[in-house]
């Protein structure tokens, strides 16, 4: 369903092969501390002749998922260690933790300049050397612009979310080269490819190299090959039927020249005698890279820093702080669970100004046929692939298991707001994930199916609850059980007085036994009788 549609979450046949052989020495070799340790059994026997309420078979069952998990952990770390020794069939696509990146210096070059000229026209804007209303209008046309990309590149073109009319699509054609983020061509199909192939090597962005990588750094190196060769892949045949898309392309830089660059510097020099070099750092350069940083954002901390309430396999997080400076591109593991949902997030809010816009043009009617995914289907994945962080359908114990820088301000809208969970390296079939409803199977849209198979997990999330519940009854009463050896098997703690009346008590006991003679330093033992 959604993003999992058509996916493969294990690793192929021979990944478990090299995993024994990579873990065979550990188990050759078991530690010492291991076997003086008591089994399970010696232990839950000897807790119930304690405690008649607990019953030795329940306790085994409890605490034999240890050592299962003990070996999960262990998996998880070889999987990474493998890296490109893990043979990927042709049908299969994975991340190769070996791979070389190379750099590409001149866009280094670029983008370190550009990024010191919007450092520049930062410092101008706020510190008033510029007009304010340079300001106000800069804010106004990152707004503008950004729309272009959310509302226009993102969810009607990469999508196919929801239908619009021709004067909106050429509005948002106009803003979305007014945003200067490569002709919108290359942007769908770059980010139908990050969603298709999403944290593989065929994705341009791959979550799996880190931070820095998926924020820019994918810019500043050539691809990956895997990139290149999926990317001829992807169906690009909607935008190709559409003569204005083609245009932009065939023309983009003679278009970014004039919308990009000139337009937005002239209208301050025109209007209220802006200096013509600060228009442009503030208008163009500061503009440009605010925006670009806000989009990238969506690629890096919206891919690390948050929640998993819907997919807990996939790298992108639910996270609020994007979702503010992205306009609503932030809940993006719902995004990704469900990509072609017009709203980008289960409720379209809150900070999601994007949705709420297509929703007030949709009243106008120069939207229609918004595609939403259905209540059965949320709730149907979030009870199959959730970190159980879920507002409704999670637990107590899922939604608190997240961290934040120094454990304070422990709300979504911190930017370390993270959950504790990470997903694995994954491989997919090379078929990748659906992207729009077309590509789903009958049965991941049929309600009444949904609805069986949600009231099915619900049931066994509650089983689960239950028996950790149980568990952890179970785990108290042995904590309390050691403690009470513990205490019996040490000697009596003695305050301070006890202990010098006790000493008193020791001297005065021996000297009853003792006669010491000063005079001859000799001690002398007392006989039965006297003399």
């Amino acid at each position: 369903m959604g993003a999992d549609s058509q996916t493969k979450s294990i690793p192929c046949g021979k990944t478990a092969e090299l995993i024994d052989v990579a873990m065979s020495t550990s188990k050759e070799n078991p530690t010492s501390t291991c076997s003086q340790l008591p089994s399970l059994t010696e232990l839950s026997e000897e807790l119930s002749a304690q405690d008649s309420t607990l019953d030795p078979k329940q306790f085994q069952k409890a605490l034999s998922s240890c050592s299962s998990l003990s070996h999960e952990a262990e998996i998880d770390k070889k999987l990474k260690d493998i890296g490109s020794h893990t043979p990927i069939l042709p049908s299969e696509i994975g991340t190769d933790f070996n791979f070389k990146r190379e750099i590409v210096w001149k866009n280094v070059i670029g983008f370190a300049l550009l990024h010191i000229c919007g450092w520049i026209g930062l410092h101008l804007a706020f510190w008033r050397y510029c007009d304010w209303r340079t300001t106000l209008y800069t804010g106004w046309l990152m707004y503008m612009s950004g729309q272009g990309v959310t509302m226009g590149a993102h969810r009607l073109w990469a999508h196919r979310a929801f239908k619009a009319s021709l004067w909106l699509r050429v509005l948002l054609l106009w803003l979305h080269t007014l945003a200067g983020q490569n002709c919108l061509y290359v942007w769908v199909r770059d980010h139908r490819q990050h969603h298709k192939y999403s944290d593989t090597d065929a994705d341009p962005h791959n979550a799996n190299r880190g931070f820095f990588f998926s924020h820019v750094g994918w810019l500043l190196s050539r691809k990956h090959p895997k990139v290149i060769e999926y990317g001829k892949k992807i169906d690009m045949s909607d935008l190709e039927a559409d003569p204005l898309i083609m245009f932009q392309k065939d023309h983009y830089k003679v278009l970014y020249t004039f919308f990009t660059i000139l337009g937005p510097t002239a209208v301050p020099i025109l209007l209220w005698g802006e200096n013509p070099l600060y228009a442009l750092f503030v208008a163009y350069f500061f503009r440009t890279v605010l925006s670009l940083n806000g989009t990238w954002s969506v690629n890096s901390a919206a891919h690390m820093f948050g929640t998993r309430a819907y997919d807990k396999t996939i790298w992108p997080v639910e996270n609020m702080f994007v979702s503010f400076v992205a306009m609503g591109e932030g809940w993006h593991n719902y995004h990704h669970a469900f990509p072609w949902d017009y709203r980008a997030s289960e409720y379209g809010t809150p900070l999601n100004l994007t949705g709420t816009l297509i929703d007030i043009l949709a009243k106008w009617g120069a939207i229609w046929d918004r595609k939403t995914a259905t209540a059965n289907m949320v709730k149907n994945r979030v009870l199959r692939t959730g970190d159980k962080s879920h507002h409704t359908y999670g637990t107590e114990e899922g939604r608190n298991a997240f961290t934040t820088l120094f454990g304070i301000w422990r709300h979504p809208t911190n930017p370390t707001f993270n959950s504790i969970y990470t997903p694995k390296p994954k491989i997919i079939q090379s078929d990748g994930y659906a992207l729009i409803e077309d590509e789903l199977k009958k049965s991941e849209m049929d309600d009444e199916i949904l609805q069986r198979e949600a009231e099915e997990l619900l049931r066994c999330q509650k089983e689960e609850e239950d028996q950790k519940t149980e568990a952890n009854k179970i785990y108290n009463k042995l904590s309390q059980y050691i403690k009470d050896q513990q205490r019996q098997q040490e000697p009596p703690i003695l305050e301070e007085d006890d202990l010098l009346q006790s000493n008193n008590n020791l001297d005065k006991a021996g000297k009853s036994r003792l006669n010491v003679n000063g005079n001859a330093n000799v001690i002398q033992r007392k006989t039965a009788s006297t003399h």
